[in-house]
């Protein structure tokens, strides 16, 4: 039997409805339900209260959710006796407890120039907080709150098991309205925003606001992952790009705040840089991912298990693919930690285990270095350098003179600086020669030199390895027959 017109349109658009309606109902299965998740964390999640005392006229406001909170409109009488009392900012932040007896996590600047601190939780309570210690490097600041009974405490989560497209949670006190959730996901992760030697930020599309400094960012199984800290706002409200310090660098320094009231950062005693495709190709290197060691320290902790030329891809259990991503992982470890190394060494893989130790005092620059008499010098003119023949302070080849369009002086090196190493071999000033010529008879392409000595700007990164191209000497001219 064949529909009517009207009836066969009908069944048609009741089908695509139902089809519509079970597919929407399909994608809300499958997004995660957080009212669990919310109720079993608040109760960690504080408001952070600060009174900065500033001086008459100046403005600021710690967090951004700050309001004059003293009553300035008391004026000065002809003699000038009496002064008017100086203002009071009250900031206002977020932090959590990581601990059942009271110690709470937040942003070293939701407290910075505080002279009084107040922590309100859930329940409405409000009690006086002190701080234990600021790490203003990484932002974090541990406070201690007495309640004389257990709180309800969060621990932290591997933020390094984090992936783009994983669903966060913030909870805080944006613009002071204390237990505030937002959702969202990881936008991206090891963001640098330049706000801090050690930025590694998580960033996300969670509404972070003003207020929610110092707030927990935790994943679905309800540990934090991160401690909300910052926003990109045009507007001065969220914009879908908040950033989180990750767990990695708070919970070590979080430890030591506790402990001992501040953080010393490890120090690993090896000069690194990036690899270049020319280096990977010279020194027969895996990839370029990797820290590549220029120089070890003689009194470091790498000393007698890293040399020149290593390759460090893990620390601590963390893969490393950069310099940054060592000195950022370096710096999530206290001193005195034994964490393992795993690196790449004559196209085999090693591992070994040091204590990362406290970086050693700086040298004192007020003793001016003495000079030492001109030496005499070799010219190596094939890639436009000049080399002194006396031996450079620990050895290698000092460079006297760069030729300015020469191959060494495009590459970047400069007079004073010394060349330590030519492919992965050792250099005098007697051999540099003899070690150019030999890789030019062998057909390559370019000769890698590790250098040591001052950039163009001014600074030293440490020694550093550079490609530096090679040209066949010209033939010899024929002499004229008389």
């Amino acid at each position: 039997m064949t529909l009517p017109r009207r009836l066969l349109i009908t069944a048609i658009l009741l089908t695509a409805t139902g089809l519509t309606l079970s597919g929407a109902a399909a994608r809300a299965s499958s997004l995660p339900q957080l009212a669990d998740l919310a109720a079993r964390v608040m109760p960690a999640v504080v408001s952070i209260a600060s009174t900065d005392p500033v001086a008459p006229g100046d403005e600021g406001a710690g967090d951004g959710a700050a309001q004059a909170a003293a009553d300035t409109s008391g004026a000065l009488d002809t003699s000038g006796s009496v002064l008017p009392p100086p203002k009071a900012i009250e900031a206002l932040g977020s932090g959590f407890l990581i601990t059942p007896t009271g110690y709470i996590l937040t942003n070293a600047h939701v407290i910075a120039g505080s002279a009084s601190i107040s922590v309100s939780f859930q329940d409405g309570t409000i009690v006086p907080a002190t701080v234990v210690g600021r790490d203003g490097d990484a932002d974090l600041a541990v406070l201690k709150v007495d309640v004389g009974h257990p709180l309800p405490f969060v621990k932290f989560g591997d933020s390094g098991a984090l992936r783009v497209g994983d669903w966060v949670l913030a909870v805080g006190n944006p613009y002071g309205l204390p237990g505030s959730a937002s959702a969202g996901i990881v936008s991206a992760l090891d963001r640098n925003i330049n706000q801090g030697a050690y930025d590694d930020f998580i960033q996300t599309d969670a509404a972070i606001n003003r207020g929610n400094s110092g707030g927990p960012l935790f994943n679905l199984a309800g540990r934090v992952v991160g401690v909300d800290s910052a926003i990109y706002s045009p507007s001065g409200g969220s914009v879908g790009i908040g950033f989180a310090i990750p767990s990695a660098m708070a919970a070590p320094v979080a430890q030591a705040l506790m402990a001992t009231g501040s953080m010393t950062r490890g120090w690993l005693g090896a000069a690194t840089q990036e690899i270049t495709p020319q280096i990977q190709a010279v020194l027969g290197l895996p990839g370029v991912a990797g820290a590549l060691v220029g120089s070890v320290a003689p009194n470091g902790p790498a000393k007698g298990i890293l040399e020149p030329g290593d390759v460090i891809t893990a620390l601590g259990g963390v893969p490393i693919d950069s310099p940054r991503a060592l000195f950022i992982r370096t710096a999530q470890i206290p001193a005195g930690t034994v964490a393992r190394i795993k690196f790449w060494r004559d196209g085999r893989a090693h591992g070994a285990a040091l204590r990362i130790t406290a970086p050693p005092p700086a040298l004192d620059e007020s003793i001016p270095p003495a000079t030492p008499p001109a030496p005499s010098t070799i010219s190596l003119a094939g890639i436009g350098l000049t080399i002194s023949t006396s031996a450079a302070d620990g050895g290698g080849a000092r460079v006297s003179a760069v030729a300015a369009r020469g191959a060494a002086g495009m590459a970047g090196i400069l007079a004073g600086n010394v060349i330590e190493q030519i492919n992965g071999q050792a250099v005098s000033a007697a051999s540099l020669r003899a070690q150019l010529q030999g890789l030019v008879k062998a057909g390559l392409p370019a000769a890698t030199l590790l250098i040591s000595g001052d950039l163009a700007d001014g600074s030293d990164p440490g020694p550093r390895w550079v490609s530096v191209p090679l040209t066949a000497p010209p033939p010899a001219k024929a002499k004229a027959q008389g």
